[in-house]
């Protein structure tokens, strides 16, 4: 079999990405959605403090405790209320920034063949080579790092507030309150910055797995480049005949010709039909096709005009069977005043 160590094509990574096969971490979408509620939390907890305030004072209000049975289907009602407010929101916000974060990575895909049933996925000996992949040893091996990092990361935490910790048995309880709603939001934030990197990590690692898998060996290539360009043998007769068609018509085209203008590089075979026609180009060409129209002309006595300036133009500016511009009305007028020995 032969090896696989050539980058994919373009052509390569689209068919893949129509199988639904592309670079995708699902750490990055879960940091984005963790990244989206903390910020949200962040900016929103004093209202979900106050909802959570309110709550308590229900729930220890002298009302409630004297009446407990006739009120407690209030304090439910009232539970229910500030769960809901407090965590639909966030809920609302983390589904889409996990949408978010995985359509900045993929984009919009519809691979419907994902859907369809794959035996290989029941086959034990598959699942052996998954679970005992590089692949997966390498997943395993960012997991452990990520859970060092946030265990020290804790560790680091609770000991810098341990001294703040111990001073808050002689205060306030909404003191208690904001100090650990403090603590919990550096926790967080910091937690979020070493998810940031284990996502970068991770990405990096899908795409350089996604690139492996797509490798193509020189005979896929070969091959992609016969399905997309036809086979070489094939182009080069369909390139032969397309020149004796031309050529066939070209010597024809020049002998109808008033007068043909070249260059060096170009020639231009140029008709005029009397006062009440435009002179038009019928035909031109660059190179062996230049070279053929300037000897149809020799064997047809067409009259020639070694013109580079005026040909180039018409070359570059009037397709075949057009009437030339305005702009060139006086030059080629001269020319076919020329070409008719009128001058």
């Amino acid at each position: 079999m032969a090896e696989k160590d050539q980058d994919p094509t373009p052509k390569r990574l689209r068919d893949a990405r129509k199988r639904g096969e592309v670079v995708f971490s699902s750490d990055v979408a879960s940091t984005t959605v963790f990244a989206v509620v903390l910020v949200s939390l962040w900016l929103g907890g004093e209202r979900i403090f106050s909802l959570l305030r309110e709550l308590w004072l229900h729930a220890t209000s002298a009302a409630l405790l004297t009446r407990p049975d006739d009120r407690f289907g209030e304090l439910l009602l009232h539970t229910g209320e500030a769960l809901l407010w407090s965590t639909l929101p966030l809920m609302g916000i983390a589904a889409v920034a996990g949408i978010v974060g995985s359509f900045f990575q993929v984009g919009g895909v519809a691979a419907w063949e994902r859907l369809k049933p794959d035996a290989n996925r029941l086959n034990p000996a598959e699942g052996l080579k998954r679970i005992f992949s590089t692949r997966n040893l390498v997943n395993l091996l960012k997991m452990s790092v990520k859970t060092l990092l946030l265990s020290a990361l804790m560790y680091v935490v609770l000991y810098g507030f341990v001294g703040t910790a111990l001073k808050l048995g002689y205060v306030y309880p909404a003191t208690i309150m904001s100090a650990s709603a403090h603590m919990v939001l550096v926790a967080f934030g910091w937690a979020m910055v070493i998810y940031a990197l284990m996502a970068l990590v991770d990405y990096a690692h899908e795409h350089h797995e996604f690139m492996k898998q797509q490798r193509m060996s020189i005979e896929e290539i070969r091959q992609e480049y016969k399905e997309i360009e036809g086979d070489p043998l094939n182009q080069s007769r369909r390139r032969s005949a397309h020149f004796e068609a031309v050529y066939a018509s070209l010597g024809d085209r020049v002998r109808m010709a008033s007068a043909v203008i070249h260059s060096a590089r170009t020639a231009v075979a140029l008709q005029y039909l009397g006062e009440h026609d435009l002179p038009r180009v019928i035909a031109r060409g660059e190179g062996d096709i230049a070279a053929q129209i300037r000897r149809h002309a020799g064997e047809g006595l067409v009259p020639m005009e070694f013109e580079p300036q005026l040909a180039e133009r018409l070359y570059a500016e009037v397709p075949v069977d057009q009437p030339i511009p305005r702009s060139l009305f006086a030059p080629v007028a001269k020319l076919l005043r020329w070409a008719q020995g009128i001058e």
